[in-house]
């Protein structure tokens, strides 16, 4: 059984139901900070080939950061909310006839929404392993967009896909029940811990400790 068939095998059923978990877990839009936080604490471990419980490690870290999670998504719900309306406002027509004042309002309104989503990321992620205030981490979230910005925007891509999909037909709907948050994360969370073992090591370097 400990083949690389059955492993990947027990990956793909282990992603749905921690996609499952997620997606239960978000339906309140309220608690969906502390459900992202949750994936991303059991995609990083099982990145690094540390997995353990899946349900009983998602709900410790659903308990342990709801409150930090859930402040900080709210704040971002509603930004990603206004300038999700402007978007729609601006495919219904608004702004046509209004030449390059136009098309620089669509541009600095994708920009907005793709740094939210990108910091989002990181945040819930930084969240979900290291000890840290809600200010420092989302400090640190901002500055490691910047400074891995091309994968901080792979990042974000991989995210959206999905949703992408869902546009683009109906028949992809299926997909956000099986691997429509968790298979992007964990691609996602492959790409942070490469991150963050720069960050760690950088930071380990400098003080002796591996938090950053």
């Amino acid at each position: 059984m400990d083949n690389a068939v059955f492993r990947a095998i027990g990956k793909l059923v282990d992603l749905v139901w921690i996609n499952l978990l997620t997606l239960v877990c978000a339906l309140p839009v309220v608690t969906a900070g502390a459900s992202f936080t949750s994936m991303y604490y059991l995609l990083l471990r099982m990145a690094e080939n540390d997995q353990g419980a899946l349900t009983r490690g998602f709900f410790r870290a659903f308990r342990k950061n709801f409150k930090n999670a859930t402040g900080v998504w709210l704040i971002a719900l509603a930004v990603l909310a206004v300038y999700a309306y402007n978007l729609w406002l601006i495919r219904q027509g608004v702004l046509e006839g209004m030449g390059v004042f136009g098309k620089i309002s669509l541009g600095v309104i994708v920009l907005i929404l793709a740094a939210v989503i990108m910091i989002l990321n990181y945040y819930f992620a930084l969240t979900a392993r290291y000890e840290n205030s809600v200010k420092h981490t989302l400090k640190n979230a901002a500055l490691l967009t910047v400074a891995f910005f091309p994968k901080s925007l792979c990042m974000a891509v991989l995210m959206l896909f999905p949703l992408a999909l869902t546009f683009l037909s109906d028949y992809f709907f299926w997909l956000w029940g099986l691997y429509g948050l968790s298979y992007p994360g964990y691609l996602i969370a492959r790409l942070m811990i490469t991150v963050f073992r720069k960050t760690e090591a950088g930071h380990e370097g400098q003080d002796g400790s591996g938090k950053i």
